[in-house]
Formats: structure tokens, sequence, C-alpha cells
């Protein structure tokens, strides 16, 4: 008996541990809740992206990217003054990168009371691994010459981004 309770006590808190949400910093600026620990990422190295992400389980995924564009000679007011042509051009660019996936939605929102675009990816037709099948739902915006992107991944071909509303409002913008 003790032997069965002490079994299912390892359980409990071993799950327990790792259900566990954990807020992450992805900038100076942005701070956002994962479901669990997520796993950084530095494809570019140090001059490159961050990127973290969080797979919750086989059908779901979460992530947090920036990316600070002034090691390209972008500054803030740069940013500010070129408005939607930055965000157009940059949009170009991301769509190479879908491998076939298609941008459903692109809306001109306010998240967190900053301008910026929220993205539906339908990755049905796609062959990148992160988006093959799935669907995304994606914040993107800057702060200062930093680009952000906020997105909720799944599998589910009625997905929402209601789905991930906790994930999408944890987020926190220091001013």
């Amino acid at each position: 008996m003790k032997k069965l309770l002490l079994v299912i006590t390892a359980f409990v808190l071993s799950v327990s541990i790792f259900a566990q949400p954990v807020q992450q910093k992805i900038s100076d600026k942005l701070t956002i809740t994962f479901p669990g620990k997520p796993e950084e990422q530095k494809p570019g190295g140090d001059s490159g992206p961050v990127i973290y992400t969080f797979a919750k389980d086989s059908s779901t995924a979460y992530m947090a990217m920036s990316f600070d564009l002034s090691a390209m000679g972008l500054t803030a007011e740069t940013v500010t003054s070129m408005g939607d042509a930055l965000w157009e051009q940059m949009k170009g660019g991301m769509l190479a990168q879908l491998a076939g996936a298609t941008i459903t939605k692109d809306d001109k929102v306010s998240y967190k009371g900053k301008d910026g675009h929220r993205l539906e990816i339908d990755g049905s037709s796609s062959t990148a691994p992160q988006l093959k099948g799935k669907k995304a739902f994606v914040y993107v915006f800057f702060l200062g010459a930093n680009l952000h992107q906020v997105a909720f991944y799944s599998t589910k071909q009625d997905a929402k981004i209601d789905d991930a509303k906790d994930f999408f409002d944890s987020a926190v913008i220091a001013q």
C-alpha cells in the first residue's frame, strides 16, 4: 500500500512540475507566459532572431520571437516612418519561408496597445516542418527596432485563435 501511494505521489508531482506555466522574457520589452518551459533557439547566432517554442503535445505549439533589426541599420524612427511599407516587405520574406502555406487572414490590429497585424495561416499545403498540416495564428508587431511575433500552431482543422487566448493575453509589454 505504501509503495502504491509513493508511486501515485511521485506521478502527481512529476506531472505538476512539467505542466507549470513559465513566464519567459522574449526581449527587453516583451514577456509572455508559456503553458510549460519553452526551448530557446538562435538560428542566426547572436545577430539573428531569438525564438522560444513550447510544444504542449503533438497537436499544439506556442512560439514567441524577437528580432533586433538595428543590426540591419533600422532604428525605431525608421521603423515608425516606414509604416505599412516595411510590413509589406517583411511579409514578402515571410511568404517565401512558409513553403506552400497561405496567409488566409491579415488584419491590422492593436495588440496590447501596439499597432500590429494578426495573421491566420493555413499550412495544409506547406512542406515546412513547423507549419506542415497545421493552422497558425500569429500576432506581429514592432517595439522600437525589434520585430516581435507571438504565435499558436494547431493540427486541429477547427482550431481558432481563441484556443490560445490565455497565451496571447499573457503578454506584457514594458513601457
